[in-house]
C-alpha cells in the first residue's frame, strides 16, 4: 500500500489531498470574484478593440460568417475566407457551432467576444478546484487569479476571437478532474477537444497516455485509469487522423489539407523526409522557440516542470516547433493559450506532493547535493502560490491587460463614426466586400467578402475604409480603384466621410449620349 511506504503517517501526498472537498472553489465568493474579473476585463478589451475597428486579423469575420451559417441553418460556407470557401474545409472546429443558438438571439459579433471571454472565466473554476482540492483554499484561490490573469489567455483575447477558447475549459475541466482522480469526469471532459481543432486529439491522446501509465500510481485513479487512458489515446487520435485525412479534404475544394505545406520535412511543401532534416527544421530559430518556452513555464515559476502532467503540454507545443510558419514559434497571437491550464494544474499537482518533503525535511537536512533540492522544493511548496501572483501581475505590465488602465482604450475617434455611417448603408442580406477592419461588423449581417481576396465576385456594395484599407501603399485616389478593381461592373458612389467609401452596383454601363437601346 502506498501509505505503509511513507516515511512518516503526517506526510502529505497529492494523493492524500485528492479526499479534501472539491465542491468549495464553486461556492467560493473569492473565485467568484476572480471569474468576475476575468470576464469583466477581457470582454471590455475585445470589445472597445471591435468598436474601435482595429482587429488583429480577418479571423473575427471568418469566425462570425461561420456563426451566422449554422445559425441559419446554412452550410458553413464563410466568403470572407474565400468565395464558396467550406470553412470544414480549413479546420475541423465544428465545436465552435454552440455559438450558433446564441447568435440567432443576438445576431451580433459582440456575441463571439462574449462567448470567448466567458469561456475563459469559467476556465477559474476547474483550475481553482484542483489548487484548492490539492493545496488548500488560500494556495487554490491564489492560483486561480495567476491563471486567470496569465498572459497567454492574454494573448488569445487580444487577438480577437478563435476556436480554441472552447479548449481553455475543457482542458481546465479535464486535468482538474485527473489530478483529483476522477477517472469518468476526466475521459468525458477530454472527449469534446477532438471537436475543438484537428490537432487536438494528440493532446487528448497524451491524456490517455499520462491516466494509462501513472494514473493508478501517481493520482490514485483505480484500474478504470489504465482502460480510460487507452479509450481517450485511441480516440484522440482517431479523430485527428479522420479529420486531417478524410473530412477536411473532404470540404476543401482542392481535397486536400492545406496545412501539410507547413510541415517542411514532414509535410506536403515538396521536402524530402530526413532525420537530419527533421532535427534541423525543429531547431531552426532556437533562440526564438526556446524564449517561448521559458514564458511558457515562468507563471507557474518553473514549478509545473516538476509534474508528469506538464507533458501534456508537449504534441501541441511539438506541432507548432515543426511548422514551417514563425507565427507558431512565438508568443503572440492565441497558440499558448491552451498551455496554460495544462502548466497551473501540473504546477498544483506537484506542489502538493512536495509539501510532504517539508515533514520530512529533517532526515534530508544533511550536507550534500540533496539538501539543496529538498529546500527548493520546500519552499516551492510553501511559497510557490505567492510567486505565480506576483509574477503575473509583473508580467501584465507587458501584455494586453496594461492597456485596460490606458484611457485611449475607451476613445473613439471620428473616423469610426465614419466607418459606423458607411456600415449602416448596406442593407441585411447584401453581398458586400469590404477592407479588414469592417469585415466582422458586415459579417453578422451580410454576406461579406474580403477585398484584399482575388477571384471574389461583383458585389453589390463595397465599403472601402481608404486610411485603414490594407493596401501599401494606399490607393490616392479610391473611386479610380475601385473602376480598376472591377472595370466590367458599374460602381456609384453613394457615401464618403473621412475617407470611407461606400459604392453600389449599378444594374448596367451607362449608355453614351445618341446610342439607342440594344446597340
Amino acid at each position: 500500500m502506498l501509505e505503509e511506504r511513507r516515511p512518516e503517517p503526517a506526510a502529505v501526498t497529492s494523493a492524500d489531498l485528492t479526499a479534501r472537498p472539491t465542491a468549495s472553489a464553486y461556492r467560493d465568493p473569492v473565485t467568484w470574484a476572480t471569474a468576475a474579473c476575468v470576464f469583466g476585463a477581457y470582454v471590455t478589451l475585445s470589445l472597445y478593440r471591435l468598436w474601435q475597428r482595429t482587429p488583429s486579423s480577418w479571423d473575427l469575420g471568418i469566425y462570425t460568417e461561420y456563426v451566422k451559417q449554422f445559425a441559419n441553418l446554412r452550410a458553413p460556407i464563410v466568403d470572407v475566407r474565400g468565395a464558396g470557401f467550406n470553412l470544414l474545409g480549413d479546420h475541423f472546429q465544428v465545436i465552435v457551432a454552440l455559438i450558433a443558438p446564441f447568435f440567432r438571439v443576438f445576431p451580433s459579433v459582440d456575441t463571439l467576444l462574449v462567448a470567448q471571454a466567458l469561456l475563459t472565466a469559467v476556465s477559474v473554476f476547474p483550475v481553482t478546484t484542483a489548487a484548492t482540492s490539492l493545496l488548500g483554499r488560500g494556495a487554490g484561490r491564489t492560483i486561480g487569479f495567476a491563471f486567470g490573469f496569465s498572459w497567454g489567455l492574454q494573448q488569445m483575447i487580444d487577438f480577437d476571437f478563435h476556436e480554441i477558447a472552447f479548449a481553455v475549459p475543457l482542458l481546465a475541466f479535464s486535468l482538474s478532474a485527473l489530478v483529483r482522480g476522477r477517472t469518468r469526469a476526466a475521459v468525458l471532459w477530454a472527449m469534446p477537444l477532438v471537436f475543438v481543432k484537428e490537432d487536438q486529439g494528440f493532446t487528448v491522446a497524451a491524456i490517455g497516455l499520462l491516466m494509462a501509465l501513472a494514473g493508478q500510481r501517481r493520482f490514485r485513479m483505480g484500474r478504470s485509469s489504465v482502460s480510460g487512458g487507452l479509450f481517450l489515446t485511441a480516440w484522440g487520435l482517431g479523430w485527428s487522423l479522420l479529420a486531417i485525412t478524410v473530412i477536411i479534404p473532404h470540404f476543401n475544394s482542392a481535397h486536400h489539407y492545406i496545412y501539410w505545406n507547413l510541415g517542411g520535412v514532414v509535410g506536403g511543401s515538396g521536402s524530402s523526409f530526413s532525420a537530419t532534416g527533421l532535427v534541423t527544421q525543429t531547431l531552426h530559430s532556437w533562440p526564438v522557440k526556446l524564449e517561448t518556452v521559458v514564458m511558457l513555464v515562468l507563471p507557474t515559476a518553473f514549478i509545473a516542470l516538476g509534474s508528469p502532467v506538464a507533458l501534456i503540454v508537449l504534441p501541441s507545443l511539438a506541432l507548432r516547433f515543426l511548422a514551417t510558419n514563425a507565427f507558431y514559434w512565438q508568443t503572440n497571437w492565441h497558440y499558448n493559450a491552451t498551455a496554460m491550464p495544462i502548466l497551473f494544474i501540473a504546477a498544483a499537482e506537484v506542489m502538493a506532493r512536495w509539501r510532504g518533503v517539508e515533514r520530512t525535511a529533517g532526515e534530508a537536512a544533511v550536507a550534500g547535493p540533496g539538501e539543496l533540492w529538498t529546500s527548493t522544493r520546500i519552499a516551492a511548496a510553501r511559497y510557490g502560490a505567492a510567486m505565480m501572483a506576483a509574477i503575473t501581475v509583473a508580467l501584465a505590465f507587458q501584455f494586453p491587460i496594461n492597456d485596460i488602465w490606458h484611457a485611449s482604450t475607451y476613445q473613439m475617434s471620428p473616423h469610426v463614426a465614419a466607418d459606423n455611417a458607411a456600415i449602416a448603408q448596406v442593407p441585411d442580406g447584401a453581398t458586400v466586400q469590404t477592407t479588414l477592419g469592417l469585415l466582422a461588423p458586415l459579417a453578422a449581417r451580410t454576406d461579406t467578402f474580403w477585398i484584399g481576396n482575388p477571384n471574389n465576385p461583383a458585389t453589390q456594395y463595397i465599403v472601402f475604409d481608404g486610411l485603414e484599407s490594407g493596401y501599401s501603399p494606399p490607393p490616392s485616389d479610391v473611386p479610380e480603384f475601385i473602376k480598376e478593381l472591377y472595370p466590367k461592373t458599374n460602381y456609384v458612389q453613394i457615401f464618403v466621410d473621412d475617407q470611407v467609401y461606400v459604392f453600389r452596383r449599378a444594374l448596367a454601363l451607362p449608355r453614351a449620349p445618341g446610342i439607342p437601346p440594344g446597340s
